[in-house]
């Protein structure tokens, strides 16, 4: 738990070296944002994170310094040969995404299953 508003989980996923996945639950903003980071250049520096999938089925909400931080988080995994891939936005959350262009920046796929096999490409 990083914050009130945001339960994040992750865990390796087995089937791809460096591949994790990590679930939010609640919202993404700028209470929390900055935790996240964190998170992940943990996982990154300590972990051998390379590639990152993450699960927004449970993602209420998201704002600007939100996504400012999954872009972050997306530029920096793209700049060390990985990759960040977003799966399960609900409406809303892709939305805000979509709204200020992200969608063509980001990864994002309707199922985590989808997410997953991108890896493969």
């Amino acid at each position: 738990m990083l914050e009130d508003t945001l339960n994040v989980e992750s865990s390796p996923i087995p089937e791809h070296t460096g591949c994790f996945l990590v679930t939010l639950e609640g919202d993404l903003d700028s209470s929390n944002a900055q935790s996240v980071i964190k998170l992940v250049q943990n996982l990154s520096e300590n972990e051998g994170l390379v590639h990152l999938v993450a699960d927004f089925s449970k993602l209420r909400y998201i704002n600007s310094t939100g996504l400012g931080a999954l872009l972050r988080i997306s530029k920096t995994l793209i700049s060390k040969r990985g990759s960040f891939k977003i799966a399960n936005p609900n409406e809303n959350v892709f939305e805000v995404i979509e709204i200020v262009g992200a969608n063509k920046l980001l990864s994002i796929y309707k199922t985590r299953e989808e997410a997953l096999e991108s890896l493969q490409d």
